[in-house]
């Protein structure tokens, strides 16, 4: 028997086993943010560029993420914003029946672990909680780990942050580049998916796609990137470049 999760899972992932993620919910964060102010256009790009999955908040998701076959809808569940300090510690701003009910693929939650013992409990039991209602309900369950650490190399940090989610049931985990010397660990430690965040829109495109190709190399399951589509001066193509570099296209 195939059950929901898989079913949902192979919506993500082609047959190679790897998926390219297009994050937009950074407006809850930030507002209307370069590449932003347009997100019907933004998903309409992921979408024309071949992305394998969209994640977006559930207004996003309800009016501007077109209707289609090919690109699922990964519903964030997670917010906060910079108009208050500590903007990285989240909370859970739309239930998970809310976000199927919008015809969601998969879910998405964001975990910041570091931020002090007791906002890591509360991050904690949330997470454990969420992951057991991702289970009732079928649904896979992205996590996208952040890590506060004053360490100057913060490998350590992205690799355990990224193994606590999946022990605590994340079907996907999203992590921050841990550096080049970590990420064949990383990607052979967590006993799940695991994709690379883009990051800040920094440095140029060439040497990131080549950072990229460099992780698929070593193991990772995807990239999971935002800033650097959307603030592309072409975001469709922006997407099929990084489609091909996570698929192997070209």
């Amino acid at each position: 028997m195939v059950t929901g999760k898989e079913r949902r899972l192979r919506r993500l992932f082609e047959e190679d086993g790897k998926t390219l993620l297009i994050a937009v919910d950074h407006s809850l964060t930030l507002g209307a943010a370069s590449g932003l102010s347009d997100l019907g256009a933004v998903m309409g790009a992921a979408v024309a560029g071949g992305a394998d999955g969209v994640v977006t908040h559930r207004g996003s998701a309800a009016r501007s993420m077109p209707a289609q076959r090919g690109t699922a809808l990964v519903v964030h569940l997670s917010g906060n914003t910079a108009l208050s300090p500590g903007s990285e510690l989240k909370t859970r701003v739309c239930d998970p029946e809310a976000a199927l009910a919008l015809g969601a693929d998969a879910l998405s939650a964001h975990i910041t672990l570091g931020g002090g013992s007791a906002e890591d409990r509360q991050a904690l039991a949330d997470l454990g909680s969420l992951a057991a209602t991702c289970d009732r309900l079928g649904v896979p369950l992205l996590v996208m780990t952040y890590v506060r650490t004053d360490a100057r190399d913060t490998g350590p940090a992205v690799l355990h942050a990224a193994r606590v989610a999946a022990e605590l049931g994340a079907d996907i985990v999203k992590a921050a580049h841990p550096g080049d010397r970590y990420v064949a660990e990383l990607a052979a430690t967590v006993p799940v998916p695991v994709v690379l965040a883009g990051g800040q829109n920094e440095g140029t495109w060439e040497a990131f796609c080549e950072s990229a190709k460099a992780a698929m190399g070593a193991g990772v399951a995807g990239l999971c990137v935002g800033r650097r589509m959307f603030g592309a001066p072409d975001p469709v193509r922006a997407t099929a470049e990084l489609r091909a570099v996570v698929h192997g296209e070209g």
